[in-house]
């Protein structure tokens, strides 16, 4: 209940037997404490007073709702309770007691609170409106709409009611009346942020990407610190491309990537330089394929290039998937290592080539050199260790462009480097990161010998680089219980123990850098995780991200699959995405995992499509034809050629975000083992191994599953998505991401 109306009902406190009712003054300040939130001191003075006046049904009351409004909701019940035995016919008191029953989620025994509340008092309008929220919660959502709707019967112009109604006419799929109804309480309060998050996430499944796109950045820009904005502009901008520049968007897309960890920036990079591409600092660059550019043009291009600090800030974060862009820096690159001694010195050219220098080193130096930079770099790698050595510095720009080229933390010398020092990203991304990695390897423990011959040559492949190499990434904002996650993922549980676990220890099998271990840690209530990998420089790299976010719950330990059954533990749940299908024997890996899974335990699983990987398979057969070799250099030379091929498979694979990465590229078509699978073929694995479909979790895929197909088909029907694979043959081009169960016996 809100306070004014406590504190008019605070006036007829006092009303009782006077042999039972507090001093006024009392009173008084219990009412001044509570009306400006001096929520520690209000409990104090209602504690003395229900102590010394334990009938006094009002102090029991407001007691309940600081209690409530301090998150103790058992303590809030306790006095609701009493509240309400000492005034049965008190509305109020049964509306509190149900808030507080909501709160520990006995909902049922909210229900029976506010239907209380009402019938004692029909024109209660936010009775009626939590009424309506619990309805919600119970799944009943038709019952919901009548008890919000008499909410605004009742108060047309009651915000929540306005805004609680949208909720529910978005869960029962009325998409435009939800729109109104959030652009009611917008008109009723347009500060509130909340409800522009939920009008954007409407507009979204409305196919109205740009307007939820606004609505998103509305969001943000009333309330900085909203999380939920973060993720759902972060979510929409992956399927955004923008046809017209809007430098309003710059400002909430830099908080996006800058603040908090809401989003892999890679997931949004596409639509952000589709739309710093429609900006007039950049269209009128040579993005043309063999365009050239003069010396004295180089310094024009960078100043358009850095009036733009959302597309440094990208540049920073991760590769950018796009080939005009690497072409024109790739010719900016070459003109400044060529004419090193001719370049005048500024700030604004330090500031381009540290973003440079830490982009070529994020995409792992991807871009191709010819000769003649090899040859140059080559020098400058024999001159700056001379400087060193003669106790003076070598220039930051000499140093910036080398670090364009080379990982500098590879060098015996880095860490004498003073000509650093003002340039702190660039001196800790490149050096001192890196360094730390090489440390924390030492401490990374290890669980048998790795003997299996494509384990150790996978191990080899992983080694060169950590992969993938992120920055930031997209973190759960709450962790939820099992059942919840469960229930969000609409998954067809074949058995409900699991959602029992309320400790459940996990298993990331192939935990790379740290992504998924992070994810899947944060994502989990009150969970444990062990990550394995063969690679102990990707697992130095997820150690070293791990302790930087500050989480506790995960352990990280060098193991081949196939010697997990070492582990000497079973786990709630497995998960294993992009792994299986890289060993020599699939299906022996996965029965390992298998074993380490408890009966009724969950398993996720990522494997490569075969449909969907059609192009790469024939690309994967090119390389072998032309003998293509597996080091940097070669798979530069080879990338060099796809980008300028008009071959529809090179073209395609072009358009990837993994092509602007070294490491990802060679994940993509250079490994060293790959099995591909079909919804047929992983069906009898599930039946071979004992396990149940539960469903697929890319909700992009089941939404468009369902278009296709309409009048609710059955989602758990592996033939009916292979039917649908066939028709739709790029559906599963990011893997097949499935969830299944470990039969109980």
């Amino acid at each position: 209940m809100n306070r004014e109306k406590r504190d008019k009902d605070s006036a007829d406190g006092n009303l009782g037997a006077a042999e039972i009712s507090p001093p006024l003054e009392l009173l008084n300040s219990l009412r001044v404490h509570y009306q400006n939130g001096q929520l520690i001191a209000a409990e104090k003075l209602a504690m003395r007073i229900t102590q010394e006046f334990p009938e006094h049904q009002f102090t029991w009351k407001v007691l309940g709702a600081v209690l409530g409004e301090a998150g103790r909701q058992s303590e809030a019940i306790k006095a609701n309770q009493i509240a309400v035995t000492l005034s049965p016919k008190d509305a109020e008191a049964h509306c509190n007691l149900g808030v507080a029953l909501t709160g520990v989620g006995r909902l049922d025994d909210a229900l029976a609170s506010f239907d209380q509340a009402t019938a004692l008092e029909t024109n209660f309008i936010e009775a009626h409106n939590n009424k309506g929220i619990t309805l919600q919660a119970l799944g009943r959502l038709h019952e919901a709409l009548v008890s919000f709707n008499q909410a605004i019967s009742l108060q047309p112009d009651f915000t929540e009611a306005h805004y609680n109604l949208g909720i529910t006419l978005k869960a029962l799929g009325r998409l435009h009346d939800a729109e109104a109804s959030y652009r009611k309480a917008i008109a009723l309060k347009p500060t509130y942020a909340e409800a522009y998050n939920n009008l954007g996430v409407t507009l979204k499944q409305l196919g109205r990407l740009d307007e939820a796109v606004s609505s998103f950045c509305q969001a943000m820009a009333l309330k900085p610190d909203f999380s939920e904005a973060y993720v759902s502009l972060g979510v929409a901008l992956g399927n955004v491309r923008f046809k017209s520049a809007n430098p309003n968007l710059y400002a909430p897309l830099i908080q996006l990537l800058t603040y908090g960890n809401f989003t892999r920036p890679k997931d949004v990079a596409k639509s952000t330089l589709s739309l710093l591409k429609q900006d007039v600092q950049i269209k009128d660059l040579p993005f043309k394929r063999n365009s050239t550019v003069s010396l004295d043009e180089v310094a024009p291009i960078i100043g358009s290039l850095n009036k733009l600090p959302l597309l440094h800030h990208l540049m920073r974060l991760c590769p950018l998937p796009e080939l005009q862009f690497e072409e024109l820096f790739v010719m900016i690159r070459n003109l400044l290592l060529k004419n090193l001694d001719k370049m005048e010195v500024s700030s604004e050219l330090i500031y381009f080539l540290s973003t440079l220098s830490i982009h070529c080193f994020t995409n792992e130096y991807v871009y191709s050199e010819s000769d003649e930079e090899s040859y140059l770099i080559d020098e400058l790698q024999v001159k700056i260790p001379r400087v060193l050595a003669q106790s003076k510095q070598p220039e930051a720009i000499e140093i910036l462009c080398l670090a364009a080229y080379r990982p500098l933390h590879r060098y015996a010398w880095c860490q004498k480097l003073k000509s650093l020092d003002n340039l702190e990203e660039v001196k800790k991304r490149l050096i001192e990161e890196p360094l730390l990695e090489k440390t924390l390897k030492k401490d990374i423990p290890v669980l048998g010998e790795i003997s299996n011959h494509v384990s150790l040559e996978v191990r080899e492949q992983y080694e060169e680089n950590p992969y993938p190499r992120w920055i930031k990434l997209g973190i759960p904002i709450k962790a939820q219980s099992i059942a919840a996650v469960c229930a969000e993922l609409k998954l067809q549980l074949h058995s409900d123990d699991i959602r029992n676990a309320d400790s459940p220890t996990i298993l990331i099998a192939g935990c790379g850098t740290g992504q998924h271990s992070i994810e899947t840690a944060s994502r989990f209530s009150n969970c444990h995780v062990t990550a394995v990998d063969l690679s102990l420089s990707s697992l130095a790299y997820a150690k070293r991200k791990t302790n930087e976010l500050g989480f506790t719950n995960v352990d990280y330990l060098q193991a081949d699959i196939l010697h997990l059954h070492q582990i000497g533990m079973e786990f709630d749940i497995i998960e294993s995405g992009g792994v299986l299908h890289h060993m020599h024997d699939p299906m022996a890996g996965w029965e390992v995992l298998v074993d380490l899974l408890k009966p009724g335990g969950l398993m996720k699983i990522g494997l490569y499509s075969q449909l969907a990987r059609q192009h790469i398979s024939e690309i994967r057969d090119e390389i072998t034809a032309l003998r293509v070799g597996r080091s940097e250099a070669d798979i530069r030379k080879f990338r060099k050629s796809l980008a300028a091929s008009h071959d529809e498979n090179h073209q395609r694979l072009t358009k990837s975000s993994d092509f602007f990465s070294l490491s990802m590229l060679r994940d993509l078509i250079f490994h060293v083992q790959e099995h591909c699978f079909t919804i047929p073929k992983m069906k009898n694995c599930l039946d071979e191994l004992g396990l149940q479909f539960c469903g697929f979790e890319n909700e992009d895929v089941i939404s468009n599953f369902r278009a296709f197909y309409g009048n609710e088909p059955d989602i758990y029907d592996l033939e009916l998505w292979h039917q649908y694979e066939y028709s739709h043959p790029r559906t599963f081009a990011g893997m097949y991401q499935f969830w299944c169960q470990k039969t109980l016996s």
